[in-house]
């Protein structure tokens, strides 16, 4: 009766409650290996809830060609805004480890295989919190110190887990992280919030704030979640609004997603988002960082990059590309695309060759990603 009260019945495109998928068998999760490197499930807690990652570790036989006599560099990994490890992640994960680095992909706190609840609360803080506990899991052993080279680690983010790279750098310090790779990093909150409303207006906002108000108050009730779409067309109550072109290329045909995920996220993330800056942390950054920016970028622009990277100084570079934002992250694991960011890596870590041609076919064309 309480949630009924609670409700919004004029909000049609309000989603309330979201249950989480344990039961479906979903043959792309099954374990891997082959020549180059094979990948496990682990699990590390953060904030005692238990979270899911994927650990790609180089094969012996790719140790042994490229002449890595210790254990290899580790890349800890994890999606954009409202994403899991699962869509759209391997393609880059598998030819990091075919090119001899180990990888941990992770999925935050509600999201994918791992526990926690509310599903697919998008909350900055517990996500910059999921961050730091995986690093710190790593550096502890927790994939043991003869597999991976623990003091040698490097974090890897797109979009939304791009400003979390950044800020989880600035936190952590150079004795824990050595290098960060951000891709079409979302870097500031003034910039968003004035997007939305110059291409929304004010009204729309407003509609969008009240139902991010009323799930405030279902959370403190104990009610289920009222959910907004994550990615919707233009005048749709969702996150993000996408141009049609965008919305084809993200609304492709894709397998199920662990989980049960849904284009969904609790609309009380909306009311602190606006705190969430990432930009104002990069001057505290002390370890080399690659960003990789689209010129086309409407949603995280190159404008906001080139500042980040002057504010970091000479440690910091920048590659350009003619791309907007979905169609970036899907070209980025292109092997052309993905050479100079492993030459990076190897660069600052030391003790990689680099070998970009992933073991099998890429699949990721086919995959729906966001950021």
């Amino acid at each position: 009766m309480g949630g009924a009260i609670m409700s919004l019945p004029w909000e049609d495109e309000v989603v309330y409650g979201m249950d989480r998928d344990t039961t479906t068998v979903l043959e792309h999760l099954q374990p891997l290996s082959n020549e180059k490197y094979s990948r496990s499930t682990v699990y590390f807690d953060s904030h005692s809830v238990r979270c899911e990652a994927w650990f790609y570790e180089p094969s012996v036989q790719t140790r042994r060609d490229m002449d890595l006599g210790r254990a290899p560099p580790v890349v800890v990994m994890a999606h954009g805004l409202g994403s899991q490890k699962d869509m759209g992640l391997h393609p880059y994960a598998e030819q990091f480890a075919a090119s001899g680095l180990a990888v941990l992909a992770f999925d935050y706190r509600g999201f994918g295989g791992s526990d926690g609840w509310p599903r697919h609360d998008v909350n900055w803080r517990k996500h910059l919190e999921d961050w730091e506990a995986a690093v710190e899991w790593v550096r502890a052993g927790g994939l043991g110190t003869s597999r991976v080279d623990p003091s040698r680690l490097a974090l890897w983010g797109v979009s939304y887990s791009g400003g979390h790279v950044l800020c989880t750098a600035a936190s952590l310090g150079p004795d824990r992280v050595k290098v960060v790779i951000a891709n079409e990093p979302y870097l500031q909150a003034q910039r968003a919030v004035t997007q939305l409303i110059q291409e929304r207006g004010v009204l729309p906002l407003a509609r969008a704030l009240a139902v991010a108000m009323n799930d405030k108050v279902r959370g403190l009730l104990g009610l289920p979640p009222a959910y907004i779409k994550l990615i919707g067309r233009k005048g749709e109550l969702a996150l993000l609004q996408l141009s049609d072109e965008e919305m084809e290329q993200v609304q492709r045909p894709t397998p199920a997603r662990q989980g049960g995920w849904r284009n969904l996220t609790t609309a009380r993330m909306l009311l602190g988002a606006a705190a969430y800056s990432p930009i104002t942390m990069v001057d505290q950054i002390r370890v080399p960082v690659l960003m990789v920016a689209g010129t086309k970028d409407d949603v995280c622009p190159v404008g906001l990059a080139r500042e980040a990277v002057a504010r970091i100084g000479p440690k910091a570079r920048l590659i350009e590309r003619p791309h907007a934002h979905i169609e970036l992250h899907r070209h980025g694991a292109d092997p052309e695309n993905l050479k100079p960011v492993i030459e990076f890596l190897q660069e600052q870590l030391g003790g990689v060759v680099v070998d970009a041609a992933p073991a099998g076919p890429l699949a990721h064309t086919a995959e729906s990603q966001f950021g």
